[in-house]
């Protein structure tokens, strides 16, 4: 039973007794005290006070972000359908609760081979819920998502649809379709267990529940003690026009081919909670035109005169692919990005396959920064003192020179938390000083993520994916060199404060027109650091008539996932929101916003422009 919810603005005193303190932050830690505890925090960090010495046992635990063990499949649908059963395997429970990432084990990997064998710890003797889809493998990719989080068994069946064993039956192909059934059953059944589940260990005030459930017509607490079957039958008896307008972003979708070599990500794309759309021809994204065009007409047109453009762009003026360009199946990632703009990502297997094979290393975080061309010192001169200036977090940024083609393998080749390349690419590859270096011809990557920040560097990009990295962020044409500049710096800054690549893209966007000209290959949410928010965040901040509103955009990253949930620091606002989500309009006094933006250093998003909070102190706002 938890007693307390200790916010910033409070302090709190206990009695002596026995208490259970849940101090969880990249790791899930408790410590288990017999003492009266005080508790209290700053704007810098919190504070646990015994009163005297006492024994503290600690207990901690990483989350489960691994496939335990590999399901074999064929690519007969009936076979998938039965390895996708096994996922639900994973989950640390059925009760509302597993709406937290950290009672969402990763599912099982899965494997091609020329029979099914699923282990035997992995038959499930109660699966009260099905979902019945005909034996496609179209059907079973769109499904796998919402079976993973319901712990359903998937079965051949002639019309889409769930059944319990309440005999009750609901229908996944409505008039809009069936992936557009089976995505809003997985928001509407993931939401109301979010609210659901403050009736149970974590009654935590909930932002959601306090605006939603006076249009619900069943009772939360009821439904909390109800089987799973029950309380699946209960949300679904809700109209979904009725929960829309209070759902959180789900931001998050997947694109893929249904397609025997597109199985083996099956089990990620359903750790990620991912809508899915099968598309049957996935191309590789492209950048409009007029978008590139009028992204070099501005920044060139102040150029002396036109002789002075080929200086100015990062690359050949014409955009050309390799003739060996990685032919590599691959999914689309897209997230929803302020403003609702789409970021994507091209990812393949690797990616995730990469993430598995990486274990944390002891040490500072390594920032290998390589600047290919004379003329690009700009960029990195402003990087090399962006990346380790947080005092708490120890980075170690090593600056590379002209390079030969040699000495970038090397630098590729060793393990580094983040690669920055500044310079020239083409479709031959990386310009070296003595050549060209492709980086398909690179046997072992070591770089975690990586910007490679030069035209044309979205297949360079992809190939280092495949031989070793997590993520990284390239571009898809030319990029002119202020702009590329401008882009590389706001990316070094966001990026040292531990947001994800993808939330690192979409705030860069808001500013920068050439912001739209980069891409993201491999996982967009990798990170290089903890954010000093505990939760990556921007704030869009207005002025109107003296009323000063703000409205953060809250992102998921790798360990922080769907379902979690985050208060911000402000007086007035005494509740959580569910991640991901923007918080919507909160109305805040000048002395809370002074402080809520002397609480960390992030951006800020203001009339079209990115400032941040420190600087905005210090501006007097």
């Amino acid at each position: 039973m938890m007693l307390a919810d200790v916010s910033p603005a409070e302090r709190a005193e206990f009695r002596p007794d026995e208490y259970t303190l849940d101090l969880s932050g990249p790791l899930k830690v408790y410590a288990c005290i017999d003492s009266p505890v005080q508790i209290w925090s700053d704007s810098k960090q919190t504070y646990v006070d015994f009163g005297e010495r006492t024994n503290v046992i600690l207990g901690a635990r990483s989350f489960h972000e691994r496939p335990a063990t590999t399901i074999t499949t064929t690519a007969e649908p009936t076979d998938v359908m039965a390895a996708v059963s096994a996922f639900g395997s994973a989950l640390k429970t059925t009760a509302p609760e597993r709406s937290y990432s950290t009672l969402r084990g990763h599912p099982p990997r899965l494997e091609l081979g020329d029979e099914l064998h699923v282990p035997a710890d992995f038959d499930k003797t109660e699966q009260n819920i099905q979902i019945e889809v005909p034996a496609t493998l179209r059907h079973v990719f769109v499904a796998t998502p919402l079976a993973y989080y319901l712990g359903a068994d998937v079965t051949r069946g002639s019309s889409p649809q769930i059944v319990t064993d309440q005999e009750y039956a609901y229908s996944l192909d409505d008039s809009d379709g069936f992936e557009s059934s089976v995505r809003r059953v997985l928001k509407q059944v993931f939401f109301l267990d979010c609210i659901v589940r403050t009736e149970g260990k974590t009654p935590l005030p909930l932002h959601e529940r306090q605006v939603a459930e006076p249009a619900l017509d069943f009772d939360v607490t009821e439904a909390y003690g109800q089987s799973l079957a029950e309380r699946i039958e209960t949300y679904l008896n809700v109209s979904y026009a009725t929960v829309k307008p209070y759902l959180p972003y789900w931001r998050f979708e997947t694109r893929c081919e249904p397609t025997p070599d597109h199985i083996e990500f099956l089990p990620f794309i359903a750790n990620d909670l991912a809508i899915v759309s099968v598309e049957e021809d996935n191309t590789e994204p492209t950048l409009p035109d007029p978008v590139v065009e009028q992204a070099i007409e501005d920044f060139t047109r102040s150029d002396f005169d036109r002789s002075t453009q080929s200086r100015s762009i990062r690359g050949n003026t014409t955009v050309a692919r390799s003739a060996n360009s990685p032919q590599l199946p691959t999914i689309q990632q897209s997230w929803m990005g302020i403003g609702d703009a789409e970021i994507t990502s091209t990812t393949p297997l690797a990616a995730y396959q990469n993430t598995i094979g990486r274990t944390p290393k002891d040490g500072p975080i390594e920032i290998e920064v390589i600047c290919n061309d004379p003329d690009m010192r700009e960029e990195l001169e402003s990087v090399n003192g962006t990346y380790g200036t947080r005092e708490e977090l120890p980075f170690d940024t090593t600056v590379h020179y002209d390079l030969s083609m040699d000495s970038l393998e090397a630098v590729l080749a060793s393990k580094s938390d983040f690669l920055h390349y500044i310079g020239h690419i083409d479709a031959d590859g990386f310009q070296c000083s003595d050549g060209k270096l492709d980086a398909a011809t690179v046997d072992t990557v070591g770089a975690k993520a990586f910007l490679l920040n030069a035209c044309q560097s979205h297949d360079q990009g992809l190939r280092l994916v495949e031989t070793g990295s997590i993520g990284g962020i390239v571009t898809l044409g030319n990029v002119v060199n202020s702009g590329a500049v401008s882009v590389g710096i706001q990316i070094a800054r966001l990026l040292n404060l531990g947001f994800p690549l993808y939330g690192a893209l979409d705030v860069v966007r808001q500013e920068n027109i050439v912001g739209q000209q980069y891409h993201m290959v491999g996982s967009g949410r990798t990170t290089i650091a903890q954010s000093e928010t505990r939760m990556p965040n921007s704030c869009v901040l207005s002025h109107e008539e003296g009323d000063i509103d703000m409205d953060m955009n809250l992102y998921t990253s790798a360990n922080v996932k769907r379902g979690s949930v985050f208060s911000p620091h402000i007086d007035s606002v005494g509740s959580y929101y569910v991640l991901p989500r923007k918080t919507g309009q909160i109305s805040v006094t000048d002395s809370e916003l002074t402080e809520f933006l002397d609480e960390a250093l992030f951006p800020v998003i203001q009339d079209g422009k990115i400032e941040w909070s420190k600087d905005l102190l210090d501006e007097g706002i």
